[in-house]
Order: structure tokens, then C-alpha cells, then sequence
């Protein structure tokens, strides 16, 4: 497909951004695809080392005032860290929404303010988390994916408010990590994703490893952190097609065509032999990046 797109990104975290679909991301900018990220909440209250470290134990020394400083502080380190990993998979066009993310629900206030977004960005493609993750209800991730949908409809309506016109979305992706395919709580039986395409990472592999590192704030820095992430994510969902690394989507909508199309890749699969399929499978390209981690 030559037409160039327009996606929009909705995630629950700042890191969330890129860590589920940047390698995917990058391709799409390499084409000449539109890309455009936003980050729901704040991400500090259980993602920073300073707030989640610090006033987990000793809240209780500190003045609202002095509270308030360091969370604003803590957000502006955060954001920066997510603008530069985004910067890496060539997205510059990075959003944040600042909501608090101790509670997060879905809410008419915040479905309006996505449906807004996605007036303002008219996208083709939307990509967000999946809405059945953990228990459904209290998970950030699926929550957003949650008030994604119900913006997604809702943008396709008129706003009288919203001088930018209704806005009909193509198709939605759902871009999933190991939790979102493997059940880990009794309340999420029965909802776990089917992965129905996955695009191989292989190739952009280094950025990943790198923009996860750049997390500092999370943490992420720490040795093998970054390494390992990838290969247990990206490597383990590339190794169920047997290929190096793959990032995982579901897609909202069955899509249509002329023909049934069968991909490049399928088709070498159907043809090599097996100590070639064996030897790319077993490709650990991430685990010789070479970082900058905390001691």
C-alpha cells in the first residue's frame, strides 16, 4: 500500500509509547507515515525512582509544597526521557495528556479530550493497549485501551464545541505484551489476545534496546534491564514465528481485500529449511548492544 497514513498512538505511560510498538513505529516512519504519540497519565506514582521510591515510605516529611515541586520536576525528567526513546524510532510528534495516575477510569471528561485529539489528528490507524489486560478494571493499560474505544466512537460524531470535523477511523490495533497474551490472576481468565500480526522488529532491534535504557527515571538503566526486556518480549513473541524479534498487535476490525494475502516472510517460511530457520530464530542481536547503564 503506497498511500501514506496517518496513526495515532494512545498509551497509558509515557514509555509505554514506544516500548510496545516502536520498532513498528519506525518503520511506518521510514515510509513516510505520519506518527503521532500521547501518553495519558503522568506515569510517576509507580514508574519513577524519586516518587514511587521516596514517598512510598516517608511522605509523611514532606510539605504539600515540597511534594508538589518534586512531582513537577519528576514529570518534566520523565516526559524528556520518553521524547528522546520516541526521537530514536523518528517520532517527534510526543503528547502528553498529565493525568494523575493513581486512579485511572473511564470518564466522560477524559473521552472527550481523546476525542478531541483524534479530531485534531484525523488518523487512519489508531494503536493502543489491549482493554481485557489484568482484571480489566483497575489495569492502566486497560483502561486506556477502554477510553480509546469510546473515544474512537465518539470522534466519529459531531462535536458542536470541536471546530475540527468528525473523525472515522480506519482500523485499531491493539499492541500487546506478554501479560496481554499469557493469563497471570484468576480475574483475567478468558480474556487474554490472540496475536493475529506481528511485524518483525528484527532489523531496528538496537533502538529498542537502546530507547528502553533511556528510561532512567524507571529504572530501566539498570545492567541487563533493557537486554532482557527485549529478548523476553520482542524475542519471545519473534520466536513464536521464528524469526529473531517481532512486536505483536490484534487488530480491532477483520480486514478486507480482493485477495488473501500471504506476506514475504510466510512464504520463506514455507520454503527454507529447518537448520536456517533454527539458526534465524535463535538470533540474539540484543543482547550485544552495547549501553550505558547505572552500576
Amino acid at each position: 500500500m503506497d498511500e501514506k497514513l496517518k496513526i495515532l498512538v494512545v498509551a497509558g505511560h509515557p514509555a509505554d509509547m514506544f516500548d510496545h510498538c516502536g520498532g513498528t513505529l519506525l518503520h511506518h516512519v521510514r515510509r513516510g507515515d505520519e506518527v503521532t504519540c500521547v501518553s495519558i497519565t503522568q506515569g510517576l506514582r509507580i514508574h519513577d525512582e524519586v516518587v514511587s521510591d521516596l514517598f512510598r515510605h516517608h511522605i509523611g516529611e514532606y510539605s504539600e509544597a515540597e511534594i508538589a515541586e518534586i512531582v513537577k520536576e519528576r514529570q518534566k525528567v520523565k516526559y524528556q526521557e520518553a521524547i528522546d526513546a520516541c526521537a530514536l524510532f523518528g517520532v517527534h510528534d510526543v503528547r502528553f495528556l498529565d493525568y494523575d495516575d493513581e486512579i485511572l477510569t473511564v470518564n466522560g471528561p477524559m473521552i472527550s479530550k481523546l476525542a478531541s485529539l483524534l479530531r485534531e489528528v484525523q488518523p487512519d490507524l489508531v494503536i493502543t493497549h489491549w482493554p481485557y489486560q489484568g482484571d480489566t478494571f483497575s489495569n492502566h493499560h486497560a483502561v486506556t485501551g477502554q477510553l480509546t474505544l469510546a473515544a474512537v466512537t465518539a470522534a466519529a460524531g459531531v462535536n458542536f464545541a470541536d471546530r475540527n470535523p468528525a473523525c472515522k477511523v480506519a482500523q485499531i490495533a491493539f499492541m500487546l505484551c506478554p501479560l496481554d497474551v499469557t493469563c497471570r490472576n484468576v480475574t483475567g481468565l478468558g480474556k487474554t489476545a490472540y496475536i493475529s500480526y506481528y511485524v518483525d522488529v528484527t532489523d531496528v532491534i538496537e533502538q529498542k534496546v537502546k530507547a528502553v535504557n533511556m528510561m532512567r527515571s524507571q529504572k530501566y538503566d539498570l545492567p541487563g534491564s533493557a537486554h532482557k526486556t527485549t529478548e523476553i518480549w520482542s524475542g519471545n513473541f519473534g520466536n513464536a514465528i521464528r524469526i529473531p524479534y517481532a512486536e505483536g498487535f490484534a487488530f480491532e476490525y477483520p480486514e478486507i481485500g480482493e485477495c488473501i494475502p500471504i506476506s514475504k516472510t510466510r512464504r520463506w517460511l514455507q520454503t527454507e529449511d529447518e537448520e536456517k530457520l533454527l539458526r534465524n530464530a535463535a538470533g540474539l542481536q540484543a543482547m550485544d548492544v552495547k549501553l550505558i547503564e547505572r552500576e
